[in-house]
C-alpha cells in the first residue's frame, strides 16, 4: 500500500522529475534505468506514450494483476502473456502460489496493504524493485533500497543471450544487419486478460502546438553562411594588395611555400585574414548550437510525450478543482432549498383525534352567540360611535371628506382607486380606528382583496398607521400603494404588448416607480418615448377652510426626437388604465405632428399656397390610423402619405417605383417633419418632370444630360427654391443654346439656358457635365403673379417652344445691339392668337451708318422718314428649323426701283401708300438676327445704288438680286459682262468672264469695289480697257516664253521680253498731270540686253520712237506720255521695236565654226 500510495503521489504531482537521460537511454539501448524515482516503473519495450499512461491496480483477488505500471494498448499483449501463463500454472492452491511469485503475502492482501517484491518474477512487463528486509515481512515497517538496474523484456521467455548471430527462440532469425521484423507470438485470450485489457485509460492527447522543424531550421542555417561566406569573398576581392617591389632578379629561394608572398603581412592582407577568421568562428559557434539541438531532438519524442503527460495531468487537476468548485456551489444553493423535517406525529394525531395530547388545556368558556337583535344594536351603536368620532373629533383629510357610515364600518372612497372600509373597538375617541377591508375601483383590478399573506400584511401595516399617523397617514399609505399597483399595471402591460404585436419596436426600460415605453426603436434620428411615472400634483382645498393637500398622482411626459414634446394632451384614464390606449394616443399625436409640419411647409410654397394645387390632412387623437396626408403632386396625379401606427415607417400610396423610392428616402431621415417636406416637394418635382418629359420625346425635343448641377449652379442661374432642372432642345437650334425646365415648390418655369462657349459642340454638351459652361438663364414668358402648373399638352409644349425661340432671338439680338452700340429698344406685348406673344425690336442707326460688328461697313443712303427699323419676331417656319422675321421701314420719297426691287426679291413688299417697304428673314434658332437684317438691308441698299449708278453711266442691267448683280459694260467690238457677288456673311466680290481683258486686275477691280464702290471701278475699267486690251492682243501673237506681263496693281504693268540674245522690257503708269490721267511709259524703264552688234541697232530705233509722235502719244525727255486711248498705239510701237530686234537676233545668230587645238565645235 506504501507503493503503491507513493506511485499515485509521483503522478499526481506531475511529471517533472523524469528524467530524460532515462528515456533517452531506454529508448536506445532497450533497459530503463529507475534513478530517479524508487517507485518509477517502465515497460522495456513500450514507446514513450504508453509508458507515460498509468495504470490501474488491482488487488482484489489472485486472478487480478497486482502491479504498479505505465501501459498501453501496445502493451496488452504482453500483459495477456503473462496473464495467461500464470493463470496457467494456478491450482487449488494458486493463490499461494502467485503471491508467492509476486512477492505479496495474503495477510498483506487481507490488511489492504502490498509490498514490491523483486524476486526472479517471470510475468512479462512487471518490474521489480529490489527489496532488502530482514527475515522476510515483518511488522509494518519496510525498508525498500532502489538499485539501477537494467531490465530486458523476454516475452515470457527466459532470458536469453544477446547475441550477434543467429537466435531463434521463437524460430525467428536475426541476422548482422537489419532486423526483419520477428512475427507476433499468438497467444490465446481469455475472459480475465480481455477484462483487464478494456479497463485501460484511453490515449494521452498528443499536443504539437508552437512545434518547429529542425530541417528548416538547418536550412535556414546554411543559405545564411552561403550568403556570408559569398559576401566576404567579394568584399576580399574589393580590397587592394600592394605588390612587393623587387630590384633585379627575385630570388625563388626568397618565396615561401604554398605561394604565400614576402609581401603578405601588409594591412590589407591581414585584415582579409581577420575578416575570414571572425566569419569562420561564428559560423562555427552557430553550428555548434545547431549540433546540441540536433543532438537533443534525438530525444525530443521522449520530451514531447513528457509534455503531453504535463497537460494532461494539469487537466485533471483543473477537472478536479472544477469539481470541487461545484459540489461546494451546489451545497451552497441547496441550503435555501432545505425545509424543517415535518412534524408526523402530531400531525397524525391532531387529523385523526382533532387535538394533541401534549398541548394544555386552558378551560376558556366559550362565548355566547350574539342574537340578531343585538348584533343590529351593535351596529347602530358603533355607526352613531363613528359618525360622533368623525365629525367632532377625527380631522378627515380633504380627500376622505366623501364617506358612508353603514354596518358598522365607515367607507372612504377615492374615486378610481380604491374604497377603504374602518370600524372601532371602543367608546373612547383616542382609540385608533382599525383597518376592516380594502377594495380596488380602477381595472384591471381585483373587486376584493383576497385573503392570505397580502391581505394580513397590508391589514398590519394599515393598522399600525392608524396607531401612529390617523387617517391622513392611511391615505397617503393606500394611495402610494395603488399608484404604484397602477405603474406595475402598466408596465406589465407593456411588456406583454413588446412580447406581441409590437415585438422589436418597444423597449421597456422599468425604473423605481415610473415606467418607459420607448416607441418606433428602428427608425433613425432622436429618440421617442414616453414616461409614466408620479407628480406631486395640485393643492387640494375645501370650499370652507383653507387645508389643502398636495396629492401625488399619475403623470405622462412625452419626449418626441430627444427632446420633451410640452404639448401632449393625453388621458391615461386612471379608472380603466391601457399602456395600449395610453401609446396610441401618443403615435396620433406624434402623426399628427409630423403631417402639420410637412403641410406647413409645403404651404409656404406658392403651389399650395394658391391653391393651385390641393392639400388635405386627416387628424385622429386616439387611431393612428386615421392620420394621414393626402397630396395633389400634378393635375392629373395626388399621393396619400400615411404612417404605420407600430414600427412608424412612412407609407406613400398608390405604389410605384417613384412612390417606393421617396418613401424610403422619408424613412431614413432623422427628422421626418421638419425635413419630410423636401422629399415630398421633390417627389413632386420628379412627378411633373417626368410628365414634361414624356410629352416632348413625343414631339420630336431632345434631352441634352447628363446635367449633374451643384447647388450653387442652380441657385446663380434660376431662383432659390429650384429642386430640380431637366435642360431639352431642338437639333435644329445653335449648340449655344438650350431649354430647361425647372420645377421646385413655387411652381414650373421654362428657361432659356445660354451656354458660355457657343461654340462647344452638341456631343461635347451631351457627354460631359455642363456646369462651367453655363452662362446665363432666362425666363420663357409667363405670368409671374401665379405659379405655373405644367400641363404637358402639344399645343402647350409648341407654345413654349415658340416662347423659348423668340426669347433666345431677341436676346442674340439685343446683346448684339449693345455690343455694336447701336440704340434700340424690345418691346414685349401681350399674347395675341393662338397664345403667341408680340417680339419687337426698334433700332435707330444714327448717320445711316451699318454697326462696325459688320464685314462692311458701307454707308446705308435709303431715303428712310426715320431712321427706325422695326423688327417683328413671327414664330419658326413649319419645321421649326429657323426663325421668322418681318424687318419694316418707311421710305421718305418715292423709289422708282423699289418696285422692281419688290417683284425680284423673295420675302419683300412695298405699300406704295404708306411708303414702307418689309421684308421677311429667317434666321437659326440661337444666331443674330441683327447681322443678317443689315446685310439684307445693305444689299437692297447697294442694289438700289449699283441699279442708279448703270443707268447713269447708261449700261445695261443683265440680272438682280440680294445677292448678285450682273451688267454689261461694252457692246462692241466684243461683248463684255461683270458679275457682282455680295453673298450673306462674305464680302463684295466682282467676277469676270473669258476672254475678258480686265481679268488680269479683277482682284484689284473686287478691292476698289469694296473700299470706293462702283463708279470707282466702272471709271477704271474704262479707263484700263485700252490698255489691258492691247496687251490681251499682244499675248496673242507672242508667244509665252518670249513675253510676260506683269501687275503691279490696276495703274502699274510691266512688260517683260525673253530671247536666246535680247532680253529687256518696259512699265506702263497711270498718272495725273493737271486733273487727267495719262498713261506713262518712263524712259529708264525701257531697257535691253543683248549682242554689241545689235545694240547700236536698237538704240537708235529707240530714240527715234522717243523723239517722235504718234495718234494720242508723244515722246518726251523722260518717257512717253499718252492719253488713255493713245496708249494702244504707243505701247504696239514699242512693242514692235522689242519684237525686231528679236527677229535680227534670230536672223544673225547662225551656227558657226571655230577651231581650237585642233578640234572644231559649233556654236549657237
Amino acid at each position: 500500500m506504501w507503493a503503491r500510495a507513493l506511485v499515485l503521489r509521483r503522478i499526481i504531482e506531475g511529471s517533472k522529475r523524469l528524467s530524460i537521460d532515462t528515456l533517452a537511454g531506454a529508448k536506445a539501448t532497450g533497459k530503463l534505468s529507475c534513478k530517479p524515482s524508487p517507485t518509477t516503473f517502465w515497460h522495456p519495450t513500450a514507446s514513450a506514450t504508453e509508458r507515460l499512461r498509468p495504470s490501474r491496480l488491482r488487488t482484489r483477488s489472485s486472478q487480478h494483476l497486482i502491479a504498479t505500471s505505465f501501459a498501453t494498448p501496445n502493451v496488452h499483449k504482453h500483459i495477456k502473456i503473462g496473464l495467461e501463463q500464470n493463470l496457467k500454472k494456478a491450482t487449488p492452491g494458486g493463490k499461494a502460489q502467485l503471491l508467492q511469485a509476486g512477492g505479496v503475502g495474503d495477510e498483506e492482501i487481507n490488511d489492504g496493504r502490498a509490498h514490491l517484491n523483486g524476486a526472479g518474477t517471470t510475468m512479462p512487463g512487471i518490474l521489480g524493485a529490489a527489496r532488502e528486509s530482514k527475515g522476510g515481512v515483518s511488522g509494518e515497517a519496510h525498508d525498500f533500497k532502489m538499485e539501477r538496474r537494467d531490465l530486458i523484456m523476454t516475452d515470457g521467455v527466459d532470458d536469453l543471450p544477446a547475441t550477434n548471430g543467429t537466435h531463434t527462440p521463437m524460430d525467428v532469425a536475426y541476422t548482422n544487419g537489419v532486423a526483419s521484423t520477428p512475427p507476433e507470438p499468438q497467444w490465446p485470450a481469455t475472459h480475465a486478460t480481455q477484462k483487464i485489457v478494456e479497463q485501460l485509460p484511453p490515449e494521452i492527447e498528443h499536443w504539437t502546438m508552437g512545434y518547429v522543424l529542425l530541417s528548416r531550421l538547418i536550412g535556414r542555417m546554411v543559405q545564411e553562411t552561403f550568403n556570408g561566406i559569398g559576401d566576404i569573398i567579394n568584399d576580399m576581392a574589393e580590397m587592394a594588395i600592394p605588390q612587393p617591389l623587387t630590384n633585379g632578379i627575385v630570388n625563388p629561394a626568397n618565396h615561401r611555400v604554398g605561394g604565400v608572398q614576402p609581401g603578405d603581412n601588409s594591412q590589407a592582407n591581414i585584415q582579409k585574414k581577420i575578416r575570414l577568421f571572425d566569419f569562420a568562428n561564428s559560423r562555427r559557434a552557430q553550428f555548434i548550437k545547431v549540433l546540441v539541438l540536433s543532438r537533443w531532438a534525438r530525444q525530443a519524442e521522449s520530451v514531447s510525450k513528457v509534455i503531453d503527460l504535463r497537460i494532461w495531468l494539469s487537466q485533471k487537476q483543473e477537472d478536479y478543482d472544477s469539481a470541487v468548485t461545484w459540489m461546494g456551489e451546489l451545497k451552497r444553493k441547496l441550503a435555501a432549498v432545505k425545509e424543517p423535517n415535518p412534524d408526523i406525529k402530531t400531525a397524525l394525531e391532531v387529523l385523526s383525534l382533532g387535538k394533541a395530547s401534549w398541548l394544555p388545556d386552558l378551560g376558556y368558556l366559550p362565548p355566547e352567540q350574539l342574537m340578531p337583535q343585538q348584533i343590529l344594536h351593535v351596529l347602530c351603536r358603533i355607526n352613531t360611535l363613528l359618525s360622533i368620532r368623525l365629525n367632532l373629533h377625527e380631522t378627515i383629510p380633504p380627500i376622505f371628506r366623501n364617506f358612508s357610515i353603514s354596518s358598522g364600518r365607515v367607507t372612504f372612497r377615492v374615486p378610481e382607486e380604491f374604497e377603504i372600509d374602518l370600524s372601532l373597538a371602543g367608546d373612547d375617541p383616542c382609540e385608533q380606528l382599525y383597518f376592516i377591508d380594502f377594495r380596488p375601483i380602477f381595472s384591471p383590478a381585483s373587486a376584493a382583496l383576497p385573503t392570505g399573506r397580502l391581505r394580513d400584511e397590508l391589514e398590519a401595516r394599515a393598522n399600525a398607521i392608524l396607531s401612529r399617523e390617523g387617517l391622513q397617514g392611511l391615505f397617503d399609505f393606500t394611495h402610494n400603494l395603488v399608484l404604484t399597483h397602477k405603474l406595475t399595471i402598466l408596465r406589465n402591460q407593456a411588456f406583454e404588448m413588446a412580447r406581441g404585436h409590437w415585438s422589436e419596436h418597444l423597449k421597456i426600460e422599468p425604473l423605481r416607480r415610473s415606467v418607459v415605453v420607448q416607441y418606433w426603436c428602428d427608425k433613425p434620428g432622436g429618440k421617442n418615448w414616453v414616461e409614466v411615472g408620479l407628480k406631486r400634483g395640485k393643492v387640494r382645498r375645501l370650499a370652507h377652510t383653507d387645508e389643502g393637500q398636495r396629492i401625488p398622482e399619475l403623470a405622462l411626459r412625452w419626449f418626441r426626437g430627444g427632446k420633451e414634446a410640452l404639448d401632449a394632451k393625453v388621458d391615461l384614464r386612471p379608472g380603466d388604465l391601457s399602456m395600449e390606449y395610453i401609446l396610441k394616443q401618443i403615435i396620433a399625436q406624434h402623426s399628427n405632428y409630423a403631417f402639420a409640419e410637412m403641410a406647413a411647409k409645403l404651404n409656404h410654397g406658392l403651389l399650395y399656397a394658391s391653391g393651385r394645387l390641393k392639400l388635405k390632412r386627416g387628424k385622429s387623437i386616439s387611431h393612428p390610423a386615421d392620420t394621414f396626408l393626402l397630396i395633389q403632386l400634378t393635375k392629373s396625379k395626388a399621393i396619400k402619405v400615411m404612417q404605420e401606427p407600430v414600427s412608424g415607417r412612412f407609407a406613400i400610396l398608390p405604389a410605384s417605383g417613384l412612390n417606393s423610392r421617396a418613401e424610403y428616402e422619408l424613412n431614413r431621415l432623422d427628422s421626418p417633419a421638419k425635413e419630410g417636406s423636401n422629399q415630398l416637394s421633390y417627389l413632386r418635382a420628379i412627378a411633373s418632370q417626368e410628365e414634361v418629359e414624356t410629352s416632348v420625346r413625343q414631339i420630336g425635343w431632345e434631352v441634352v444630360g447628363p446635367l449633374r448641377l451643384n447647388q450653387e449652379t442652380m441657385q446663380k442661374l434660376f431662383p432659390r427654391s429650384t429642386q430640380r432642372a431637366r435642360f431639352y432642345r431642338r437639333s435644329s437650334w445653335e449648340t449655344g443654346w438650350a431649354l430647361a425646365f425647372t420645377t421646385g415648390p413655387d411652381g414650373d418655369c421654362w428657361w432659356v439656358v445660354e451656354l458660355s462657349d457657343a461654340k462647344l459642340k452638341y456631343e461635347e454638351a451631351t457627354s460631359k457635365t455642363i456646369e462651367p459652361q453655363l452662362g446665363a438663364a432666362y425666363r420663357v414668358c409667363s405670368d409671374n403673379s401665379k405659379p405655373l402648373i405644367m400641363e404637358p399638352t402639344p399645343i402647350s409644349i409648341a407654345q413654349i417652344e415658340r416662347d423659348a425661340a423668340g426669347v433666345i432671338s431677341h436676346f442674340t439680338d439685343s446683346r448684339h445691339l449693345a455690343a455694336s452700340g447701336t440704340p434700340h429698344r424690345v418691346d414685349i406685348g401681350p399674347s395675341v392668337n393662338r397664345g403667341e406673344r408680340s417680339m419687337s425690336i426698334y433700332i435707330r442707326l444714327f448717320g445711316r451708318q451699318a454697326p462696325p460688328m459688320l464685314p462692311s461697313s458701307i454707308p446705308l443712303t435709303l431715303p428712310c422718314a426715320t431712321e427706325i427699323i422695326k423688327l417683328d419676331y413671327r414664330g419658326l417656319n413649319p419645321t421649326h428649323s429657323a426663325v421668322k422675321y418681318i424687318a419694316s421701314l418707311r421710305l421718305n420719297q418715292p423709289f422708282s426701283n423699289v418696285n422692281d426691287l419688290a417683284i425680284n426679291v423673295p420675302g419683300a413688299a412695298f405699300h406704295r401708300a404708306s411708303g414702307v417697304f418689309a421684308i421677311q428673314l429667317q434666321n437659326k434658332i440661337g444666331e443674330a438676327s441683327i447681322p443678317n437684317l443689315i446685310q439684307t438691308l445693305s444689299a437692297v441698299e447697294r442694289l438700289l445704288n449699283f441699279t442708279a449708278v448703270i443707268k447713269a453711266h447708261g449700261l445695261k442691267t443683265n440680272a438682280t438680286s440680294l445677292e448678285l448683280f450682273e451688267f454689261t459694260y461694252q457692246q462692241l467690238p466684243m461683248i463684255l459682262k461683270a458679275t457682282i457677288h455680295f453673298p450673306v456673311n462674305a464680302a463684295l466680290r466682282m467676277t469676270l468672264s473669258a476672254p475678258n481683258p480686265h481679268l488680269r486686275i479683277v482682284d484689284y477691280l473686287t478691292a476698289l469695289l469694296r473700299s470706293q464702290g462702283l463708279v470707282v471701278v466702272l471709271a477704271l475699267m474704262r479707263v484700263s480697257l485700252p490698255l489691258l486690251a492691247t496687251f490681251a492682243q499682244m499675248e496673242l501673237t507672242v508667244n509665252s516664253a518670249q513675253m510676260n506681263i506683269l501687275t503691279r496693281s490696276e495703274q502699274f504693268f510691266q512688260v517683260r521680253y525673253a530671247s536666246p540674245v535680247a532680253k529687256g522690257g518696259f512699265d506702263v503708269q497711270l498718272r495725273q498731270r493737271r486733273d487727267e490721267l495719262q498713261w506713262f511709259i518712263p524712259g529708264p524703264s525701257i531697257k535691253r540686253s543683248g549682242p554689241v552688234c545689235e545694240e547700236e541697232i536698237w538704240q537708235q530705233s529707240l530714240r527715234t520712237f522717243i523723239s517722235g509722235k504718234g495718234k494720242g502719244w508723244r515722246g518726251m525727255n523722260g518717257g512717253i506720255v499718252s492719253t488713255l486711248n493713245g496708249v494702244q498705239d504707243a505701247v504696239e510701237k514699242l512693242h514692235a521695236i522689242f519684237l525686231g530686234a528679236t527677229n535680227n537676233v534670230r536672223e544673225g545668230s547662225r551656227p558657226a565654226k571655230r577651231k581650237a587645238e585642233g578640234e572644231i565645235t559649233e556654236l549657237n
